[in-house]
């Protein structure tokens, strides 16, 4: 019953956002800097991967990083699928209308503009974390970049992330942007696939924002989120790799219309 105050109206500040943005950005300069460094580096982590283990990791400190006016979200898993090309993997990367068939939270999805490179894409979400549950539309940005002829990345960023209240009934109504549940106000993630060893590794990060964690209930609230954050992300990329292995194998060549010029 006490997790129910964690619904309450939150508001998305203007240095929440900025905090936001500034951490992201580094992220993603992080990330392109790591672009051509070797995912068979590490001898164990290979190991555990052709083994079909999923590693996941806080992608800062311990996964939830408090700034001022928010939380900021920030999660790593890698995975090895084996026995597939580059190009079926991004097929189904860019298969977004299949998403809700793929992704437990999504339950609808929308191509807004396919312009090769870069999307944009309409998303409706059903989730629910540490007290919390909330329907929400994001509409996503995102560019992908053939970078070499084994590796292709994608750069998603959603800034437009309205929260819905009694979704699918008559009384359905949208929230204003900011004014909510604070359930999710910010949300971007980085992907790279590099063929190598016989399939695709994908290394995935995500970043999100969210409210603070309602006052006297931070410590029990905290690792509950901390672990469902956790398993969010654990979850996306072995649904993803679910999606792979059960696509039809055919000749494609969508990775390479992409551009080559990187960034």
């Amino acid at each position: 019953g006490c997790l129910s105050t964690a619904a309450v109206a939150a508001e998305l500040t203007d240095a929440a956002n900025t905090a936001y943005s500034k951490y992201f950005d580094t992220a993603r300069q992080a990330f392109l800097a790591s672009l051509t460094r070797s995912p068979t580096a590490n001898a164990a982590d290979v190991a555990a991967l052709k083994s079909a283990q999923t590693l996941v990791s806080p992608g800062g400190e311990d996964g939830i990083i408090s700034v001022r006016g928010g939380l900021i979200h920030h999660w790593h898993a890698r995975i090895l699928i084996s026995g597939v090309s580059l190009d079926d993997v991004v097929a189904v990367s860019r298969s977004y209308r299949d998403y809700p068939e793929v992704f437990g939270p999504i339950v609808a999805a929308t191509v807004l503009a396919d312009q090769g490179e870069n999307l944009e894409v309409q998303f409706r979400m059903k989730e629910s974390a540490a007290g919390m549950s909330a329907t929400l539309d994001m509409r996503s940005r995102i560019r992908y970049v053939h970078a070499d002829p084994g590796r292709v990345y994608s750069i998603s960023t959603s800034e437009d992330i309205v929260e819905v209240k009694d979704a699918g009934r008559p009384t359905e109504r949208r929230l204003p942007p900011g004014h909510d549940s604070g359930y999710l106000w910010r949300a971007g993630s980085l992907t790279r696939f590099v063929a190598d060893d016989g399939g695709v590794y994908m290394d995935m990060e995500t970043v999100g924002l969210s409210r603070q964690f309602p006052p006297f209930l931070g410590w029990f609230i905290e690792p509950i989120a901390r672990r469902l954050g956790r398993r969010s992300v654990e979850n996306s990329v072995n649904e993803f790799r679910k999606a792979v292995l059960m696509r039809p194998r055919r000749e494609t060549t969508i990775s390479r219309s992409f551009s080559s010029t990187k960034g």
